[in-house]
């Protein structure tokens, strides 16, 4: 019979268990383990601690063989001494042999109670006691000997060392970012208070918006659901744009209709992005903003230099603007204490995305004025009797149209304040008289800098430096300064008015019924899919409007925090830089994501990549127009490619030959 000892560990603290496990087996050909075993016997157990004051200690297990099965118990001495270790179990008190050639005898031994080097052995003993009472020897089969190593336990625990990020300084300027985040304009927002005030007329802020509309008139006939929509919109505007850094009492923000912001006390996303303990913008206001002299109230520091410089200018509220006062010349002081948190970059990337194109064929199309240029129009066979309900708004908005922004004059403004526009036949060649050129220069460096910070920030080794960064939010905050004259306040509002109501109408589950809807696609906003499909029927650039969308939300957020910071001021350095870097650095990198989407540049790309030739580096600088209408091209080949390698006898979508969009919808 063969016998093999083992243990589970061969080296254990003090107080810990053990298990022992006794592998007995036969050679098939000889004995059985029945056989082997005879009917009765001992196993023995002897562990012996390897020290001059302990003696070896046995431990004596019976056993009998009896139907197949083998059976133990433990052999009690009651003279016997006390144990090295608390005691030894058997695990199964009872081993079936039927029909196996090895069986295993466990047992545990729990808290060992003395350190030391131990050394376990045994025997098995055939006839065990009761052949020693009739004067024979029985055969025994020893086994082992196992040595065991039984440690003191360690008084102190093993120290762990891991790296981490660098811990962050907080700085006050933060309170303006996270104003910036609350107070954007969200459409899923927008669109459930125009709902409200057209449709079900629920809650006081739906109630007052329809007084607001009530009270103004549109200038001509038959539009009394597209003037509620006109003016409803602009309510909400004057409710939710504005920067309103006033706390309410009862927890909310001073003039905003929406009640469920994102609270900084519990708002994960917000500690994660400041990096530290939770802030209240309450507390934080009255150390970020500036009190004006005479007690004129509390601005961000930026608008107290420009009031300084325009000190000799009386400040007006609006009970000032009344008949009969004196209105000639004044400052209104809601625009210094809450300006509105709009920028018209939002209003290009729409519209360079196909918004406002795609609400000017269905314009067309309600006229039943055919699309201009070659081939059929593509809106021609399709039955406008799903856009019924709309009537009225679209009548309306049509009408309208004399008192809207012309896209000449929006793209006037892009130039002014960006120094980019938009490219196509249907743009008038009208020379400006300034241009911001070097906004985009400044704006991709800003985001390639912070791409190389967040690479410095990845390894934990490494502090990473905000002092460049810092030098290009100072570069890009003066552009920006410089283009925040005329229209500055106005235009981007207007237009932001126009497309925001724009959206509300192809939002609308009638027209999804006239153009189809792509119910699978997780779009961000209910308009995207009906713009997506406008442009797959016109042949305009196949690209994903939630990449225009996303570079015109995100863009917005970026350069209100640049225009509005008070990045030349001797005590903003590095540290607020860094912290401006970790704050936004989701919406940079989606920024850059969307951008490449679009245009095919990576604004990531290090300028030094030998991969990467001098004048493929400046392409990064240029025009995003001229880069669209380049990407535009090169998807519209592959397509063209794709449906010849595909075997397509006849031609698909688009119905009618690709036009450049303002050539054939020119507003």
């Amino acid at each position: 019979m063969l016998r093999e000892l083992s243990i589970d560990a061969s080296q254990v603290a003090l107080g810990d268990d053990s298990t022992l496990t006794l592998t007995l087996s036969t050679d098939p050909q000889h004995k059985s383990l029945e056989e082997s075993l005879g009917q009765q016997g001992t196993i023995t157990l002897n562990f012996d601690l390897m020290a001059d004051d302990y003696e070896a200690q046995p431990h004596v297990f019976n056993y009998i063989v009896e139907n197949d099965t083998l059976r133990l118990k433990v052999d009690t001495d009651p003279n016997e001494g006390p144990k090295l270790f608390g005691k030894i179990v058997l695990v199964s008190k009872k081993v079936s042999l039927a029909d196996k050639l090895s069986v295993d005898v466990v047992w545990d031994v729990r808290t060992w109670d003395a350190p030391g080097t131990y050394t376990i052995a045994g025997a098995v003993v055939h006839g065990g006691q009761a052949a020693r009472r009739f004067g024979k020897t029985p055969p025994t089969f020893d086994f082992g000997p196992l040595k065991l190593r039984v440690q003191d336990q360690d008084e102190t625990p093993p120290i762990r060392v891991s790296l981490g990020e660098a811990k962050r300084e907080e700085t006050f300027d933060q309170t303006l970012w996270g104003l910036i985040r609350r107070r954007s304009v969200n459409f899923s927002y927008y669109r459930g208070f125009i709902d409200r005030v057209l449709c079900t007329q629920d809650g006081q802020e739906g109630k007052a918006a329809r007084a607001y509309a009530q009270a103004r008139q549109l200038p001509f006939s038959r539009s009394a659901s597209y003037g509620m929509l006109k003016y409803a919109t602009e309510y909400f505007l004057m409710q939710e744009a504005g920067m309103a850094p006033d706390d309410e009492p009862g927890g909310g923000i001073a003039g905003n209709i929406n009640r469920h912001r994102p609270n900084n006390k519990v708002n994960a996303d917000e500690l994660r992005r400041i990096g530290g303990p939770a802030f209240s913008l309450g507390s934080l206001r009255d150390q970020y903003l500036e009190q004006l002299e005479n007690e004129e109230g509390k601005v961000l520091p930026y608008f107290k230099i420009i009031r300084e410089k325009l000190s000799e200018v009386p400040l007006k509220s609006p009970e000032d603007l009344v008949p009969g006062d004196d209105i000639c010349y004044g400052i209104l002081k809601s625009k210094l204490q809450g300006p509105p948190l709009m920028e018209l970059i939002w209003s290009y990337w729409h519209e360079e995305g196909g918004l406002v194109q795609t609400m000017n064929a269905l314009s067309l199309r309600f006229q039943n004025v055919r699309r201009p240029g070659p081939g059929p129009d593509p809106l021609a066979n399709m039955a406008i009797d799903p856009l019924r309900p709309l009537n009225n708004i679209i009548w309306g908005y049509i009408e309208d149209e004399r008192n809207r922004l012309t896209m000449n004059r929006r793209n006037l403004e892009y130039q002014y304040e960006y120094g980019f526009g938009l490219i196509g036949r249907g743009v008038q060649p009208i020379a400006v008289a300034e241009n911001r050129t070097f906004f985009l220069r400044g704006f991709h460096s800003l985001l390639r800098a912070a791409t190389e910070f967040y690479q410095q920030a990845n390894f934990t080794t490494v502090i990473p430096d905000g002092f460049p960064i810092l030098n290009h939010l100072r570069e890009v905050h003066l552009t920006l300064a410089e283009g925040a004259h005329n229209q500055y306040g106005d235009l981007p509002w207007t237009a932001r008015a126009e497309m925001l109501t724009q959206q509300w109408i192809l939002a609308r589950p009638e027209v999804r019924e006239f153009l189809g809807g792509r119910i699978m696609v997780p779009y961000t906003e209910p308009w995207m899919d009906r713009v997506d499909n406008m442009k797959s029927l016109q042949g305009w650039n196949p690209t994903n409007i939630s990449h225009f969308r996303d570079l015109g939300a995100f863009g917005e957020q970026l350069l209100l925090s640049i225009r509005y910071g008070s990045w030349n001021s001797p005590t903003v350095g590095a540290t607020n830089a860094a912290n401006w870097a970790h704050y936004w650095r989701e919406e940079i990198q989606r920024y850059i994501h969307a951008y490449k989407a679009v245009t095919g540049i990576d604004l990531a790309t290090d300028l030094g990549d030998i991969r990467q030739n001098a004048p493929d580096n400046e392409e990064r600088y240029l025009q995003p127009a001229q880069l669209i209408e380049r990407q535009n091209a090169i998807q519209q080949g592959q397509l063209r490619r794709n449906r010849i390698s595909g075997g397509q006898s006849a031609p698909i979508r688009p119905m009618a030959a690709p036009i450049t969009r303002r050539r054939a919808l020119n507003d």
